[in-house]
């Protein structure tokens, strides 16, 4: 839960935010609009190979490296390192990782937590994205309004991402969920 608060806070108000800073960093507008959607479309494609190496792979292995990555899109996007090219890798960078995040929770919430109380359990997950969706882009604006630049911020989602995969890195084995004879005739797991 930690982990997703976490990316999903820096994650979103780097969306939100990422229009102004390529604005800032010299970008036209008609090139900054077609870069967010460039994010979009890797956001798109972040799902299909996500979901595929989730269920081929080590799911801490897979989400802790996703969610990690994002940091270099934090990084690329520094005043004292970003060029066109590189904005364009954070663009899709960013993108990936935003596509996964909601997948990566679910599917590791569905191993560790179980599918008995598995409504009750998202729900709160669920609540968990909203509020760190809507807190990250505000933080995100504070963090401009007190440094009249993005840095603070990028540095903050560059640190925050690395937390958040490390988190999942570490998270251990799946409990062994049992069957009773209750929950067999709905499918659900003890």
């Amino acid at each position: 839960m930690l982990s997703t608060f976490i990316i999903m806070m820096v994650t979103i108000a780097l969306v939100v935010h990422q229009f102004p800073i390529l604005v800032e960093a010299g970008i036209s507008r008609e090139n900054a609009a077609l870069l967010v959607s460039l994010g979009g479309v890797a956001g798109i494609l972040g799902k299909i190979v996500t979901g595929a190496l989730l269920d081929r792979y080590k799911p801490n292995w897979v989400g802790g490296v996703t969610l990690s990555s994002a940091a270099l899109a934090f990084v690329l996007l520094l005043e004292d390192i970003r060029t066109p090219s590189l904005i364009v890798v954070a663009m899709v960078i960013n993108g990936y990782a935003s596509g996964t995040k909601l997948q990566i929770c679910g599917y590791l919430t569905t191993r560790y937590a179980g599918l008995k109380n598995f409504g009750l359990i998202f729900s709160i997950m669920a609540s968990v994205i909203s509020l760190s969706s809507g807190l990250g882009p505000l933080l995100g604006g504070i963090s401009y309004d007190a440094y009249g630049n993005y840095n603070a911020f990028l540095v903050i989602g560059m640190v925050g991402s690395l937390i958040s995969g490390y988190l999942i890195f570490g998270l251990g084995a799946y409990p062994h969920w049992q069957s009773s004879s209750d929950d067999s005739d709905t499918g659900r797991a003890a």
